[in-house]
């Protein structure tokens, strides 16, 4: 490995002293080293009959950034296999801004990366390789992460959103309509911590090659790494090798992708609220907030209808990022078994989905906090006494009232509170000793009252002051489909190895950005002040 490396640095240094002072650049953009796909280890055969140039050499094939067809770099004057099999390639550079940028950071060895976009023509199996006897290059990229480091040069390639472009080799279409698809479901959290710890990519290189992917698709690059959706879900093992997990059976690590696995553990989510999943930049969403007007009128039809109109406002939403951070000892000498990998990402879920739920409830509405529920104006509210009560049903029934008398009472509302507001709940009893909540029905965090769903958690504060209590708990009923959950772009995970270098332990942070939102403040009610 290396070796490697020294190779790289030499032709880099090369190039970029060789062309600094040139409108042109010369450089090698594939070889024949395996790069790790969802099937297993891919090579490109490079004597001269297997690779189609015709592409390259019209006179039109661009020179990308990041394989986006809008932000050209150039254009390629002339491409060729050398004597040591490998794809060279001469470019001429644009003379737009963007260009020029680039070229400063290419020539000072900031992005020294080029990947190529190609079609697969046919291609054959040998032992565990998928060889690719003919394939065609369509373009050439500057990229931030190489797959293929062993010349300085990445190749991947190019998803349906990125190139026009069709495969031609029958087993692999039929296999793998979506590559992506299948790299997101196969990407191990754990080699890409491994990999982000040691700066050596060479043992993950489908983890990096779906991270540059997602670079593309949020827009921008990150330190760490992005985290696919998919790959929370279930993850597949070879089994004919112990090394591949031959002595291992798949495991379903979630349910479903991350956004469903975080609704798992939100007491929110679990009475109802919405997901606003694949948001970018800031969002307004309209509502309704005044309706138009009806009118009688005679069966004669001498009267006619007023005009009236409703009025309409909008939401408004913007990324706030919540992060969580934790410690994983030895963690680069882990192998990524479906255990461990289970282990790492429900630790990162829990993480995360305790301080969303939180901030779903009794978010501060700061400029870097959502606003809860607790927190927005105009919801109705059920005072127990000056300094605080001791709740009873009727509360819950007064909570209950509120909400329906605004219209807004649904057969999916329910009821939110604490552990300990729960404690008081259960032990009511009517006259004759009977628990009003029978405990032996069902378990009190899934008891009904009036019909709605009791729901249970202890990010429902109770540390809440009035008058003269303190210590006081917040109990809360509503339509939870109206509170909004946006989730912005991917997880993202930073990696430090060197803070507890010493202890053998690796630090690892998870960043989302979301924001929270009440659609209709009249769907909640709560009472703050109740003595538990």
């Amino acid at each position: 490995m290396t070796t490697t490396a020294v190779e790289v640095q030499r032709r880099y240094l090369t190039i970029n002293e060789h062309k600094a002072d040139s409108d042109q650049l010369e450089f090698s953009f594939s070889s024949e080293t395996p790069v790790t796909r969802y099937f297993g280890d891919e090579v490109l055969d490079h004597d001269r009959d297997a690779v189609d140039l015709s592409r390259l050499n019209g006179g039109a094939a661009p020179l990308l950034l990041n394989h986006d067809p809008d932000r050209v770099l150039g254009i390629v004057e002339r491409a060729w296999i050398d004597e040591k099999r490998r794809g060279m390639a001469r470019i001429t550079w644009a003379t737009n801004d963007l260009a020029r940028q680039v070229r400063q950071d290419v020539e000072a060895g900031v992005m020294p990366n080029i990947s190529v976009g190609y079609a697969v023509q046919q291609a054959e199996q040998e032992g565990d390789v998928m060889v690719v006897r003919k394939w065609q290059p369509i373009e050439l990229s500057v990229v931030s992460i190489p797959a293929d480091a062993s010349i300085g040069v990445n190749r991947s390639l190019p998803t349906t959103t990125q190139q026009p472009m069709t495969s031609t080799y029958e087993p692999i279409s039929a296999l793998n309509p979506d590559e992506f698809g299948h790299a997101q479901r196969d990407f191990s959290v754990v080699r890409a911590i491994q990999a982000s710890a040691s700066g050596n990519w060479s043992q993950a290189g489908l983890e990096r090659e779906v991270n540059q992917e997602l670079e593309h698709r949020n827009g921008k690059r990150t330190q760490g790494f992005f985290v696919p959706d998919d790959c929370w879900g279930k993850r597949d093992y070879v089994k004919s090798t112990a090394s591949a997990g031959g002595n291992l059976v798949a495991t379903d690590l979630l349910a479903g992708n991350f956004v469903e696995a975080l609704r798992d553990r939100l007491a929110v989510a679990e009475l109802g609220a919405t997901m606003l999943t694949g948001l970018v930049g800031d969002v307004s969403i309209p509502k309704r907030t005044g309706t138009a007007t009806a009118y009688w009128f005679g069966a004669d039809n001498a009267d006619a209808v007023t005009e009236s109109t409703g009025t309409i406002g909008t939401i408004s939403m913007s990324p706030k990022t919540v992060g969580a951070y934790s410690k994983f000892s030895r963690l680069m000498e882990l192998q990524s078994t479906p255990d461990i990998e289970q282990l790492i990402r429900a630790d990162f879920v829990a993480l995360l989905a305790d301080a969303i739920d939180t901030a779903a409830i009794n978010g501060s509405g700061s400029s870097s906090q959502p606003t809860g529920i607790l927190q927005t104006s105009g919801i109705g509210s059920v005072a127990g006494g000056t300094n605080g009560l001791a709740p009873t049903l009727d509360h819950l029934l007064d909570l209950k009232k509120e909400v329906a008398v605004d219209n807004a009472d649904v057969a999916t509302c329910g009821f939110l509170t604490n552990s300990k507001v729960e404690a008081v709940l259960a032990k009511a009893k009517d006259s004759q000793s009977q628990y009003l909540l029978s405990p032996y029905g069902t378990e009190l965090g899934r008891s009904q009252i009036a019909g709605r769903r009791l729901e249970v958690s202890n990010n429902v504060p109770s540390n809440l002051t009035k008058g003269s209590g303190t210590g006081l708990s917040a109990l809360i009923y509503g339509n939870f489909s109206d509170l909004l959950i946006g989730m912005f772009g991917q997880l993202e995970i930073l990696v430090d190895p060197y803070t507890d270098f010493a202890k053998g332990t690796v630090g690892v942070r998870a960043l989302q950005s979301i924001d929270i939102a009440v659609r209709h403040a009249e769907s909640f009610a709560a009472m703050q002040d109740a003595i538990a």
